[in-house]
């Protein structure tokens, strides 16, 4: 699939809009509003498991600390169509989450500092900040798990065995039978 701004390029990123972070470094301020098309929604309907995303939308600013890292502040918003876990009917799901990272020069890429504020993430600078990969994260950790229709109910199933299946039902019933019936063997 094609990512704005790779000059047509196929890449495997469903929402793709990756920038040059020494490029947002030089801009100080870098505002954003990014929207998929009808072709990015079907990809990323496919990659969430939906019926399909109607709308999908990451707006922020990227700006540029002392230390030039980069702070994204940003809100992700999406309509999503899923499926009911329990009757298989369509259930929208709305998404406006807020996004805060914060892209440090001086850590090592192959480490992980646990150690952030929850609010905040705290990665690597990396060379290119995809925010379309940022929003398709945010979005996904959105999403119900299990969605369900409003009323859709699981059956309970019967957990007490009746008294006249409840010797068939024992696991070793079978082979104590078998046992029997080819004797013993033992004296």
């Amino acid at each position: 699939m094609a990512g704005k701004g790779d000059g047509g390029a196929k890449t495997a990123l469903e929402f793709s809009r990756p920038r040059m972070s020494h490029i947002l470094i030089r801009e100080r301020d870098h505002k954003f509003d990014e929207s998929a098309d009808a072709q990015e929604q079907a990809a990323l309907a496919d990659l969430f498991g939906a019926i399909s995303v109607d709308k999908f939308r990451f707006a922020g600013t990227v700006t540029v600390t002392p230390e030039e890292g980069l702070i994204l502040n940003a809100r992700v918003q999406a309509t999503v169509i899923q499926r009911c876990v329990v009757s298989l009917q369509p259930v929208p799901a709305k998404i406006d989450e807020r996004v805060r990272r914060y892209y440090d020069p001086a850590l090592d890429p192959e480490q992980v500092d646990f150690s952030a504020d929850e609010d905040e993430e705290v990665e690597a600078l990396p060379r290119t900040l995809d925010l379309g990969l940022v929003a398709i994260e945010a979005a996904a950790l959105a999403l119900p798990p299990y969605p369900r229709a409003e009323g859709a109910e699981i059956a309970q199933a019967d957990d007490e065995v009746p008294e006249d299946d409840a010797e068939e039902r024992k696991p070793f019933a079978a082979l104590a039978a078998l046992r029997q019936k080819m004797g013993d063997g033992e004296s």
